[in-house]
């Protein structure tokens, strides 16, 4: 729970500001995967979803931003890359 919301709340106020992202090259790591992200807002967390059993990523993961506009913005322009 985030401090002062219920859950509730917090989903409501954060949703559409999460992305999975897929396709990520095997170099991409968490620290990558933020990089490559924020320029387009304030990110509250990142995570790359799978790793092999070498620690190498399996191409997908995460990135949360703190308003569902600097998401659909970061989706527009990264599709479009």
């Amino acid at each position: 729970m985030i401090k002062g919301l219920s859950t509730k709340e917090a989903v409501d106020k954060y949703q559409g500001a999460n992305l999975y992202v897929k396709n990520l090259g095997d170099s991409v790591g968490d620290e990558k995967l933020r990089e490559l992200f924020s320029d387009f807002g304030t990110i509250t967390s990142y995570k790359l979803v799978m790793r092999d059993p070498h620690r190498i990523s399996r191409g997908s993961g995460f990135v949360a931003f703190s308003t569902p506009e600097e998401a659909n913005r970061a989706l527009g322009e990264m599709n479009a890359w």
